[in-house]
């Protein structure tokens, strides 16, 4: 809720209160209000265990949360420890099994990735520059494994670490191994500044970001239009572009000054809502009741589709993922050249 990535937080928190509303206007669960309650940890590694027994200490029932991976590699074990039920919104591959996601998992995104690159017109040349974090190092390792399998070469490999605000070194480097596509895998307001600051020095190659990380409002706010109509986004669909979430987009700009809801809303709102059901088809909120419930959550239709649980795992089995660009008036819009093989998006020609 406040710190680099805050804007994504308070997004989240807006969704869930749309859910909770609807939850608690339809009888609430097992004849009972649900309250939320705000845990900030600021996307902070340092801070997770802390809060999380602070959350615990205010006698929270379940949790859904948190995003960043790195907070919850740290955080997510006290939470099941405690026996509640968790829907989580992490990405890394290490969070799996502490309990569910709707989300898309790092070992999902970057084969889509590698594939869509791999599959582009031409030899390609990749550049990665990606956050040391758990999140973003994790997937940018997989598809440098993916890509040099494939024997697409990979030209740089360049760390940046959260909190940097200059890149010359870092980006200096991919501009001498001359790549043609620069992937950026960093968090908001990293991800805005590499790019910015990459335009500035005349980096080739399309630019190309991991959107799981830095693809929504903050982005578009801060790079100038032009140069964020030069980029390609790996992510999943916004809220206006999910079929089913055109009641919650107009709830959500009624209620929050007419702004326009972020990239990870829509999937809090569903965590929420199987959260509910699960707990409701349980009959209880223990955890040990409710997990396998969770765990073999099928068919759950909510905003962003349709969800069906690896119970091996707790991740969703084919999340939404696809290409986007910045079409003239500002909003990330589908790619139209969607690739020949496989049914994949591939990066269009900027």
């Amino acid at each position: 809720m406040t710190g680099p990535q805050a804007a994504t937080g308070i997004d989240m928190w807006r969704a869930a209160q749309l859910e909770e509303a609807k939850l608690n206007d339809s009888g609430g669960v097992l004849g009972k209000s649900i309250q939320l309650v705000q845990i900030d940890d600021r996307a902070d590694p340092t801070t997770a265990v802390a809060v999380a027994r602070r959350a615990l200490a205010k006698g929270i029932s379940a949790v859904v949360g948190p995003y960043n991976s790195a907070v919850g590699i740290l955080d997510l074990p006290v939470y099941t420890q405690a026996g509640l039920p968790v829907v989580r919104l992490t990405s890394n591959h290490t969070t799996s099994g502490m309990g569910i996601t709707l989300q898309p998992m790092d070992y999902q995104v970057a084969p889509f990735m590698a594939s869509a690159i791999e599959k582009t017109s031409g030899g390609q040349r990749v550049a990665i520059v990606y956050d040391t974090s758990t999140y973003t190092s994790g997937v940018a390792d997989q598809v440098k494994t993916l890509l040099t399998s494939a024997q697409v070469p990979v030209v740089a490999f360049q760390p940046i670490t959260t909190g940097q605000t200059q890149f010359a070194t870092a980006l200096t480097a991919v501009k001498a191994a001359d790549p043609t596509i620069v992937y950026f895998v960093a968090y908001d307001p990293e991800a805005e500044e590499l790019v910015q600051q990459a335009s500035a020095m005349s980096v080739p190659g399309t630019c190309l970001v991991d959107g799981l990380a830095a693809e929504g409002p903050t982005f578009l706010k801060t790079v100038p239009r032009p140069l964020a109509q030069k980029c390609v986004f790996s992510g999943v669909p916004t809220a206006e572009q999910f079929t089913d979430a055109g009641a919650y987009v107009s709830d959500y700009k009624a209620k929050y000054n007419n702004e326009s809801p972020g990239t990870w809303g829509t999937f809090t709102y569903d965590s929420l809502g199987a959260l509910a059901s699960a707990v409701k088809t349980a009959g209880s909120w223990s955890g040990q009741k409710v997990d396998p419930v969770l765990f073999h959550l099928s068919g759950y239709r909510g905003l962003t589709g349709t969800t069906t649980v690896n119970p091996a795992t707790g991740d969703r089995n084919n999340p939404p993922l696809l290409m986007e660009t910045v079409d003239s008036s500002g909003h990330y819009v589908v790619s139209q050249e969607w690739s020949q093989h496989g049914g994949l998006p591939v990066l269009p020609a900027l």
